[in-house]
């Protein structure tokens, strides 16, 4: 059932992320995920970190394509795009996550597999049905429910991949 933007005010970002934590815990059970609200000053925030994947999420080396590196840009070498690659946490960028899989995307610094960008995606579709967005970049106004972050384990505690 699709909330008004109403509803989804009322329920309050802690109770919103009770919510996506049981809906993650029903459709994938044999992840471990970290989801956590967080209020401040005009506004409030959820954060879903990914700590234990049942499949692979990130790409080997190995398997990302001479062409990705080269759409990274930013005057990453390999050896730097490898560093980031082998890192134990991540933060994503969830809008990468919207689209399609594109073997050479690069998300936030970090290749998934296509089995790990779809799950992903689908955690941010989970959270976004409690979310609005009002926002009008045109004017510099910003009306959301929640911000969102997206993460493969947490700063302080590293990330299993499948």
């Amino acid at each position: 059932m699709e909330l008004t933007q109403e509803q989804k005010i009322e329920l309050g970002t802690t109770e919103i992320a009770k919510r996506i934590r049981q809906q993650l815990k029903q459709e994938y059970p044999s992840c471990k995920f970290s989801v956590r609200s967080e209020y401040f000053s005009m506004g409030s925030a959820i954060t879903i970190s990914l700590m234990v994947a049942d499949r692979r999420i990130k790409r080997n080396m190995s398997e990302i394509p001479e062409q990705a590196f080269l759409n990274v840009g930013n005057g990453y070498s390999k050896e730097d795009i490898e560093d980031r690659q082998n890192k134990k946490y991540h933060q994503l960028n969830q809008y990468a996550l919207k689209d399609g899989y594109d073997p050479a995307n690069w998300c936030n610094g970090v290749f998934l597999t296509e089995q790990g960008h779809n799950l992903l995606k689908r955690v941010v579709q989970i959270a976004q049905q409690y979310n609005y967005n009002n926002s009008d970049p045109q004017t510099d106004h910003f009306d959301v429910n929640f911000y969102l972050h997206i993460e493969l384990g947490k700063w302080n505690k590293e990330f299993i991949d499948g």
